[in-house]
């Protein structure tokens, strides 16, 4: 496939933030991250595009697409301006964004995107496939929880930078992963009670309560658990 199209709209449509990412699971931080990604984008909408099967992570440890959507629901219900985008999980085998962003501007030719990414990505980004066609679709957002100081870019992206295709989105910082989250869920287990409550404080503070519902209900992530 080559991607060569150029971002053109032909009358006003809606500013549109999309948020990829695993979800696995959703957490506080990511909520976040939408809600500075849409102020800073001043968008209409955020779209959540929970991955399918994602390129550069193994799927151990990846929770089934249904449930992960499933919980992105959960997350983000009651926030109209929010929704699930499925372009990538009803997708058959990899994912790559530049596929991504191709197929929801065809599908949606006046809407303006901008895909956010964390800063851990920006470092990586010149590896991913047909990196440089991402910008004929999306203005990039970066979200830097350093919120003073030097936007540090490597160098092939600095052009982006000038012309306005990229972008830094100051975030709060917050000490959250889906990494650190699972860990937690196989400390319930623990046979020492300090350790379960610190584990179970840790997740009813770090997932949206929806969320942590139904995992508890659902122990996706304590596949030992009776």
């Amino acid at each position: 496939m080559k991607h060569t199209r150029l971002l053109v709209m032909s009358q006003p449509g809606k500013q549109i933030c999309l948020i990829g990412g695993s979800f696995n699971p959703i957490h506080m931080g990511h909520l976040q991250m939408a809600r500075s990604a849409q102020a800073q984008c001043m968008a209409d909408e955020v779209w959540f595009v929970p991955a399918g099967q994602p390129w550069q992570k193994k799927s151990a440890g990846l929770a089934p697409a249904a449930d992960r959507v499933r919980m992105v629901e959960l997350a983000i219900e009651g926030v109209h301006s929010w929704r699930v985008e499925r372009q990538e999980v009803d997708h058959t085998g990899p994912s790559y964004t530049v596929d991504t962003l191709e197929a929801l501007s065809d599908r949606h030719p006046n809407h303006r995107f901008s895909f956010v990414i964390g800063a851990d990505q920006l470092a990586n980004l010149t590896t991913w496939q047909h990196w440089e066609s991402l910008f004929d679709y999306a203005r990039i957002g970066v979200v830097d929880r350093i919120q003073w100081g030097e936007f540090t870019v490597p160098e092939p992206l600095k052009k982006h930078l000038m012309h306005d295709r990229l972008f830094r989105i100051p975030m709060p910082s917050i000490q959250l992963s889906s990494t650190l989250l699972r860990r937690q869920f196989e400390l319930l287990d623990s046979p020492e009670a300090q350790i379960r409550e610190t584990a179970r404080s840790t997740l009813e503070a770090g997932l949206p309560t929806q969320v942590y519902k139904y995992l508890m209900a659902k122990p996706i992530y304590r596949p030992n658990a009776v």
